[in-house]
């Protein structure tokens, strides 16, 4: 499976996926320009820790963005608790989950 070890450490650690539409899981010839520049496009709760994650490879390059889930999502606060980090490869994104995952629960910003 592509993007086994992003997978395997939501899994891990207790993240659920709320949503995928990443564009691996279609077959070459029917995927959508999108589905072909975003090969993978998750959104991820970990409720234990009070984060929602968005985990992208987008044009080559991966991308986490996270945010405080305890706070009423239309509210400037979370988005302001809103952070994005890129990362280089599939192992980066993995490391980095798992010490977002693995850490203390979030606190409000």
């Amino acid at each position: 499976m592509k993007y086994r070890r992003i997978y395997q450490t939501l899994e891990q650690y207790g993240a659920k996926i709320a949503y995928d539409g990443s564009g691996w899981r279609y077959a070459e010839r029917f995927q959508t320009y999108i589905q072909r520049t975003r090969p993978l496009w998750i959104v991820a709760e970990a409720p234990a820790r009070g984060r929602r994650i968005w985990i992208s490879h987008e044009s080559g390059r991966f991308f986490v963005t996270t945010a405080d889930m305890t706070i009423p999502s239309n509210s400037r606060e979370y988005h302001k608790s809103q952070l994005r980090r890129m990362a280089c490869s599939q192992g980066d994104v993995a490391d980095y989950l798992k010490s977002l995952l693995a850490g203390p629960p979030s606190t409000a910003v």
